[in-house]
Formats: C-alpha cells, structure tokens, sequence
C-alpha cells in the first residue's frame, strides 16, 4: 500500500480511509481474547456476529441516523463496550456475552480491547488550578496566525541551534499522531487517536489527568477564561460530540452531539469566543460514496454555534442551503440525489472587529456544482448569518473511489479543498487581509470586509493530498506555506511538483524563499517523502516546521536557513513507559510555550511512516 499508482490513486485512498474498518479482512488468525475470562472468537465469527447483529443500522447507508462504520472506526474498543453494556446499546447489548461484545469492538475499530488502565507517570501534586491561556486552538490564537509571542513561547532565535530532545510521550498503538495542544500556564491539553484528552506538565511530561471521549480527538483544544470561576476546555469528537471539561481537573462540565446528519463528523478545532463555542462539521459522504449501493449523496458541511455554559445549540449554518434531491440513479441502480458536499474539515477563524467567523470549504459530492464548494466564507458569529462567499474553485465534484465507484461523479473534479483554518492578519501598511492556502496550491489573499481577492499565488502542482493542506504561518510581513505536492493526483498537469517551505511576501504574493529537504534523506525509506504538508509555527525571527521526512526543523525566517533540525524516524523512551517510535510528520502545527517546543511524529494514514509520539524539546 506504500506504492500507489496514479490510475489507481483513488481506490487506494478510499481503502487507507476505511483501513481501521478492515471489514473485507477475513483473517481468522486475529482473534479475540476476552482479557477478563481469556474466551476467544475468531475474527471471521466477529465479522459474521457484525453483518448479523449490526448491520443493519450501522453500515454507511444513510438510511439511518445510527452511526456507520466509518464512524464507529473511529472510536475506542472501550467505548463501544461500554454502550453495549451501560450505554445507548444497552438493550442490544443484553443479547451478547461479554467476548462477543469485546470481539465487536475489535473488529469494528481494528484495535485491541485493554481493560482501563492508569498511566503510569501521574505528576506527583495534581491539584491544579490553571489561570492563564497561552496558546489554544488550531493556529494558536483567535486569528490562527501561528505566530506566538515572545512573553509566551520564552525562546529566542539565539538559543533555538540548542533545542535538544526533554520528553517524549508515547500513545498506545498509534499510527498517526495529529495532537495540537493547547498551553494553560505550565501544562498542555491535547487530544488522541484514541479518543483520550490528556493533561500534561509541559516540563515533564507527567500527567495531570485523563477524560475518555466517545471517538477519536483530530483537532485542537478551545478554552475559555470568562466563563465560570474555572478555565474550561472545550473540544469535539470525530463523532460529532461536543464537551465542556474543566482545565483542573479534567471533569466534564457538559457534552452534546452537534450532528443532525447520519455521515455528520469532526475533524477540525472547535472555536471559542464571548460565550460561544463554534464547532465544524464536515460530511462523510466522500468516503461511503465510495459504496456503488449507496444512495449518494444528501449531505452539507456546517459550521454550530453553542452556548458555552449549557452546550445548547445557538445557531446552525449549513454550507448548502437547498435540500438534496432525487437526480436519478447510478450504474449500480442506487439512487442518485444533489446538491452536496461542501464539508468544513478545518476550525473556524475568528475576527473579533469585524464580529465575523472564517471558514474554508471542500469540494462537491455530487453533481449539481454549487458556488459554496472549495470557497471561503464569512458569517456573523453572532447569527450565523452567510456575510460573503469567495469560491476559488468551481466545479470540483469528487468522491473517494474514483475512477471505478458507481458514484464517482462525471466528470470528476480535483478535490482542492481548503483544508486549512483562514489566517487573519495586519500587513505592514497598516491593512488587514485574510490569507488562505488551497490543495490547489494556490494562495489566496482577501479583503476581510468584502471577500474580494487581492492577490493569489501558486507555488506548485497541489492535488487531493497538497499542496497547501494544514496551515500556514505569518507574522504579517511574510506569509510561510507548506506545500505537499508528494502524490501527483488530482492537480495542475501543468505544473510540475514543487514540495517545500515557501515565505511568502504579504504585500504582493512574491516568493521571498524557498527551502526542500534533500531527497537522499528517503532514499532508503519506505514512505518518506522530501515534503511539507503539516503546519508551520512561528516565534519572533524563527519558523517551526515538521517534514515527510520525518524531520522537525527551525528556519531563519527571513532567508529559510536551517537553525535547528531532529530526525524524529527512530524510537523513543517515552515519560509513560510506551514504546514510541517517530515517522512522518503532519498535521497539526508544532506549539512553542515556556521555552519548550512541541512536536508530533507519526502519520500512517496514506502510506506515509507511521509513529505514535509527541516530543517536547528545550535548551535546559
């Protein structure tokens, strides 16, 4: 699955996609073994008690609002235990022994079943009470600039060639490690493959506390200082559950599902403001599409405002407002309905002047086009009003499985969404813009008032997996893009490929540098790739960025020399005692905070090397 043919690109994706499923693996040498009574069920057995006990409400059908696989992949073996035996599935549940439960749960998410566990290095005094936010969110700040202050990261360029590794944490059976913590005084918050929001000392690694969600954490933290006496925390699930914690303790305070779509999911940063937690939701639909009986497609991305002390729904925009309706039917004789699409994979930007929320928007699903796909879009975040629309690309309608899926639109668009969080900032002539890189790799630059373009750059070919994926970073001078461009799919044949980090001048667009790793680094390496796809991080006079590779690296930010570099592929001893190994890294932005500098490693997703730590580096 390292090796991915270009005419074969699509239906390889849509297999990594729905790899935790596994539901077309018959290996009956994995087996459950039921830790409690040491019972075991063959996996074939699982996979028959599933089509016979499950199905019915649970595959990707859209015939039910129950969850589909692709959603209960996503969730903790745990978990889903638990519902069969406490929870929404508890009636279900009386039919099943307590192997048969395990067994379900392993082979829904392809994980193994661990009775619940402590950590092993709890911090010696956990009774905390966190005052300050120093970096929150997707981009770090309200405005997801990715540039943080000196009073907050306490790192200065000088001292940067000296960063050596402090701590690395390790999580249990990982393959793609996408934490983006959030810093309160002197400890971290983040998220997990697995569904487990964790506390962490920032110096040492200890853990502070732990809370259990139902799904998968893929974005950031929110948290909040004015609401109650307590700083909260506030984060979303992969499957659209939504949960105030306090930033102490780790208590949940309240949680809500936010969907109202059966392929409703989470993969972005919720965002906080005044009161208001605003949480994106993309659709799945690019995924079960991919199922030539599936009736394709209905849904919309949206973006849910609630209320930050009840977790109450507030207000709701969805992307697509006209209602999806019967087109006809595909090769397979399944329905066929549009408009849909639109899906919001990435978190909300804020622009407290303008009392405006920033969204990007992905592609189409199914054929007619509209004008809200591959857009950004501005809403009153009070209302969620619609203010103004800016589509970059038209007429990109695509679903996973392409070119053989009975669904696959004709014809089939590019997939260059705007995966990233708009970046809102002030240039040197004293005027705002707002700055947002596309899968195209194309780089847009907007008035924030009226959506009207004011420059646009291309800096590569871009394509379904690049070119500008995650995020970006900027100062206000200069604007610094990653670019993927590792997997020639789906983007500009006229262009060739052109992986890096880009600094690009606010004012005009121009390329001011330019800087590829040397791509003898992977010669020998499965899965490696000279290329930048995760989002970079700035502190004053320094850019933070981690490569396919598998390299966190620090650049001079005005010419993109190379401070600082750590070849995260190797293994790790980890503060919690498990076994860590680096990879690839991508995804979130590093975060830098009290002199300490936080990287990711690991992301087996779409071939690339897989790893399961996050890193934490300093002077000291």
């Amino acid at each position: 699955m390292y090796s991915i043919g270009i005419t074969q690109v699509s239906a390889t994706l849509l297999v990594l996609s729905l790899v935790i499923c596994l539901l077309s693996c018959d290996n009956q040498s994995l087996n459950t073994s039921n830790p409690l009574t040491g019972e075991q069920i063959s996996r074939k057995d699982a996979q028959a008690l599933f089509m016979n006990s499950c199905a019915v409400c649970h595959m990707d059908n859209g015939q039910s609002r129950a969850p589909g696989l692709v959603h209960l992949g996503g969730m903790t073996p745990r978990s889903i235990v638990t519902s069969l035996e406490t929870g929404k599935m508890q009636v279900q549940g009386k039919l099943l022994s307590s192997t048969q439960k395990i067994a379900l749960a392993q082979y829904i998410t392809n994980r193994k079943y661990v009775v619940g566990t402590k950590p092993l290095n709890y911090c010696d005094d956990r009774d905390i009470e966190p005052t300050k936010i120093r970096s929150f969110g997707w981009g770090g700040n309200l405005e997801a600039t990715g540039f943080i202050a000196e009073n907050i990261a306490k790192l200065s360029a000088e001292q940067v060639p000296y960063l050596k590794l402090k701590w690395a944490f390790g999580f249990n059976g990982g393959t793609v490690t996408r934490t983006r913590p959030a810093v309160v005084d002197d400890y971290i918050v983040f998220g997990s493959q697995f569904g487990e929001v964790y506390c962490l000392d920032i110096h040492t690694g200890c853990v502070q506390w732990v809370f259990e969600a139902d799904a998968n954490v893929r974005g950031g933290i929110a948290v909040s200082e004015d609401i109650g006496n307590e700083l909260r925390v506030y984060f979303a699930d992969f499957g659209g559950n939504t949960y105030a914690l306090s930033a102490a303790s780790g208590k949940s305070i309240w949680k809500k599902t936010v969907k109202d779509e059966p392929n409703n999911a989470v993969t972005g940063t919720a965002a906080y403001y005044d009161s208001l937690v605003y949480i994106p939701l993309t659709s799945m639909e690019v995924l079960t599409a991919g199922q030539d009986t599936y009736e394709c497609c209905k849904g919309s991305g949206q973006v849910v405002a609630v209320d930050a002390v009840s977790g109450e729904e507030v207000w709701r925009h969805r992307v697509i407002d006209e209602k999806a309706t019967e087109r006809g039917v595909n090769d397979a004789g399944a329905k066929i309905f549009g408009p849909s699409g639109s899906p919001v994979w990435s978190s909300p930007t804020i622009d407290v002047k303008r009392g405006l929320l920033y969204i990007g928007t992905g592609e189409n699903n199914s054929y007619p086009p509209t004008t809200n796909s591959d857009a950004l879009q501005a809403l009153d975040m009070k209302t969620g009003k619609l203010v103004w629309n800016y589509q970059a690309t038209p007429k990109d309608v695509y679903t996973e499985g392409c070119p053989d899926a009975a669904n696959c639109p004709d014809p089939v668009g590019p997939d260059v969404d705007f995966g990233m969080a708009p970046v809102l900032t002030t240039r040197a002539d004293g005027r705002d813009v707002l700055i947002a890189g596309q899968k195209s790799a194309v780089v847009h630059c907007l008035d924030p008032d009226t959506g009207q373009l004011i420059w646009w750059k291309r800096i590569g070919r871009g394509g379904a997996l690049g070119g500008i994926h995650w995020g970006m970073a900027t100062d206000g001078h200069l604007a610094y893009a990653p670019n993927s461009d590792w997997l020639e799919f789906g983007g500009d044949e006229t262009f060739s490929a052109s992986p890096g980090l880009f600094a690009l001048d606010v004012m005009t667009g121009n390329v001011v540098w330019k800087y590829t790793s040397d791509p003898a680094i992977c010669r020998w390496k499965s899965g490696c790739y000279n290329s930048n796809s995760a989002a970079p991080t700035m502190i004053d006079g320094v850019v933070f960025a981690g490569g396919l590779d598998g390299y966190a690296r620090a650049y001079n930010a005005k010419n993109g020399k190379v401070l600082w570099e750590f070849d995260t592929d190797q293994s790790f001893e980890t503060v919690n005692g498990v076994p860590g190994q680096g990879g690839a890294i991508d995804g979130p932005a590093p975060v830098v905070a009290n002199g300490i500098v936080l990287f990711n490693s690991g992301y087996g997703l779409f071939g690339q090397m897989p790893g399961n730590v996050l890193l934490a580096f300093s002077t000291d």
